[in-house]
């Protein structure tokens, strides 16, 4: 491996386990420093704390001692001069009387007697209080002591002595006990402490890390400056300054292509609004809230899409697009409004998706239809009144002509050919109108009824009826049913089916092979009427689907007049699909429709 290439892997295992360090050192010397001296504090505020109780214990021993033998005496009767005189001379303790000026009566370390007592705090404290006590170094004990005075009468204090030479070793064994357990704790804890700091400060790590990958993008010489300060937070600071500067400018220009998209919506003549994968409006041009929003309060709160609109279509369209990212289209459907009683528009709804191909949202755009609604319904009622209007003479026509056709032994042998001709003509044009109105009434259908089809049942019915049809053929109507079951509107897909089949009857000669067969590909439905007729050459087969186009000699001298497959193609669309022919010249038919497996919205 190159040289280079271990580095770049160190360097990235360096960003993966950083961590303020620097920042860690400073926060681990300035609390040792506090530290330290805190504990040191605490341990001599214990250790006085220690000592004045062992000496509150002497003095308290001292006192109930010097008041008990004063009880004793008065028991007894004995005077304190006299008690005095009689003590021995202990090493542990020195007893004096001292009067109120100071002078000694009696004391068992001296035999003085009249002297004057210098040092006498406790002697006063005791004439003024009653008792007081004090510890200092005795000259006598040559250790520090605990000087007790108790004022037995107004004149006289007996004061008590007692060297407290076992604080010392005390002291030694409290001193011992405070490093052996007190100092480990506290060591202890203080490692503890920056344990703990260090697990919650280890976040910052990933932040550090983040600021290292911003580094690459500041000038040589900060970089530099931020690698001498080993300060991390100088390098946050720094990389967050950095970030700033950025990020204003990217608002400014967030804020330019926003300006410039709200530009190019409004510019669109079409209604258009954007959702979120939580059905909350994103955005909406003017055209879109002139026509759908009516109310102030609409234009004011429309936080979801259920809010302006009610038709549940259309909110599963939207949902549907949300889910599955399938771009859907609704065609003709009817807002009505205050001033437009009739507002018809075609509705796209196409997902919105990120970088990563996620599904962010779900765009619609409103095509408004309401004209071309409006001339297409004065083209079907034209067509229908005009149908209406010629079928009326037309079928007069014809009931007149049955009638000399029943008479026709009355009339010239040579005009029964005229007669034939008037009826075949006129059954061809009430045919052909009649195609003309039903391919009329299909166009203008917006919505399909769709609802689940058995195939197998209607093929066979169908089979039945055009047995009877051509009773002179020879028919054998095989099906193949993989699929049996479908969705469509019934009617309209028994008329395709019908259409189909009729046609390979009536193009395939005296003998007739018409196969129908069914199955799943692509998750789609696919379904195929394939005959062993003459076929349709390429040139055919391209405008086979067209209005009024047919495609040879023997067609023209049949009753169709062109427009059976185009109704056909027409229906199939309706369903969503696809239809195609395949063939060959002499070699037979097959007409292919392709549906989808469920309703389409």
């Amino acid at each position: 491996m190159k040289q280079s290439e271990v580095l770049g892997t160190d360097l990235k295992m360096f960003r993966k386990t950083f961590y303020p360090w620097f920042f860690f050192y400073r926060i681990a010397r300035l609390s040792f420093v506090i530290f330290l001296p805190t504990l040191f504090l605490i341990l001599f505020i214990y250790r006085s704390s220690y000592k004045e109780g062992l000496v509150s214990q002497i003095t308290t021993q001292i006192e109930e001692n010097l008041h008990n033998t004063q009880l004793t005496l008065k028991t007894i009767n004995m005077s304190w001069e006299r008690w005095c005189e009689q003590l021995p001379d202990t090493p542990e303790t020195r007893y004096t009387l001292v009067n109120r000026n100071g002078k000694i009566i009696c004391d068992t370390k001296s035999h003085k007697k009249h002297l004057q007592l210098e040092d006498r705090e406790e002697v006063d404290g005791a004439f003024e209080h009653g008792f007081s006590s004090q510890v200092r170094f005795s000259d006598i004990f040559n250790a520090p002591s605990v000087f007790a005075g108790l004022k037995t009468s107004e004149d006289m204090v007996v004061r008590k002595v007692v060297p407290i030479t076992s604080l010392k070793d005390d002291l030694s064994r409290f001193d011992r006990v405070l490093f052996l357990r007190i100092v480990p704790f506290a060591v202890l804890s203080y490692f503890l402490f920056l344990y703990l700091f260090y697990r919650a400060t280890q976040p910052l790590g990933s932040i550090l890390s983040k600021v290292e990958s911003f580094k690459i993008d500041l000038p040589f010489k900060k970089n530099l400056k931020l690698l001498y300060k080993k300060n991390e937070w100088a390098r946050i600071e720094e990389a967050l300054n950095e970030a700033d500067q950025k990020l204003k400018v990217q608002v400014i220009q967030a804020k330019t292509e926003n300006e410039k998209m709200t530009a190019i919506l409004e510019s669109i003549y079409d209604d258009i609004i954007a959702i979120d994968t939580f059905e909350s409006i994103l955005f909406y041009n003017t055209n879109f809230k002139n026509n759908f929003i009516r109310t102030r309060n609409d234009q004011e709160l429309i936080p979801k899409i259920w809010h302006t609109f009610e038709d549940e279509g259309i909110l599963n369209a939207f949902r549907s697009v949300l889910k599955d990212g399938k771009k859907i289209s609704l065609k003709g459907i009817n807002f009505p409004s205050s001033n437009h009683p009739e507002r018809f528009f075609d509705l796209n709804i196409t997902s919105l998706k990120g970088a990563d191909e996620k599904i962010n949202g779900a765009l619609g755009v409103f095509y408004d239809v309401t004209e071309l609604k409006r001339t297409e319904k004065m083209r079907v009622d034209f067509v229908a009144n005009v149908s209406h209007e010629i079928r009326t003479p037309l079928t007069s026509v014809k009931g007149y002509t049955q009638i000399l056709d029943s008479h026709k032994d009355k009339i010239d042998v040579g005009l029964h050919l005229f007669l034939d001709k008037i009826i075949s003509n006129t059954e061809r044009m009430i045919s052909l109108f009649n195609d003309l109105l039903n391919l009329s009434v299909i166009e203008s259908k917006d919505m399909v009824k769709f609802e689940g089809l058995d195939l197998l049942e209607m093929v066979e019915s169908i089979s039945d009826n055009i047995k009877t049809n051509y009773p002179d053929k020879h028919l054998q109507i095989e099906h193949h049913i993989d699929l049996q079951k479908i969705y469509g509107d019934h009617r309209l897909i028994e008329q395709v089916l019908t259409n189909l089949m009729d046609n390979a009857c009536k193009y395939s000669g005296s003998k007739v092979v018409v196969q129908v067969s069914s199955f799943e590909k692509n998750n789609k439905a696919h379904i195929i009427v394939a005959d062993k007729g003459k076929g349709i050459s390429k040139e055919h087969a391209l405008r086979i689907f067209e209005r009024f186009y047919r495609v040879d000699s023997s067609r023209e001298t049949s009753r169709g007049a062109g427009l059976g497959l185009s109704i056909v193609k027409h229906i199939i669309h309706k369903h969503g699909g696809r239809i195609w022919v395949e063939s060959e010249e002499h070699e037979g038919s097959s007409f292919i429709i392709e549906l989808p497996l469920e309703q389409v919205l």
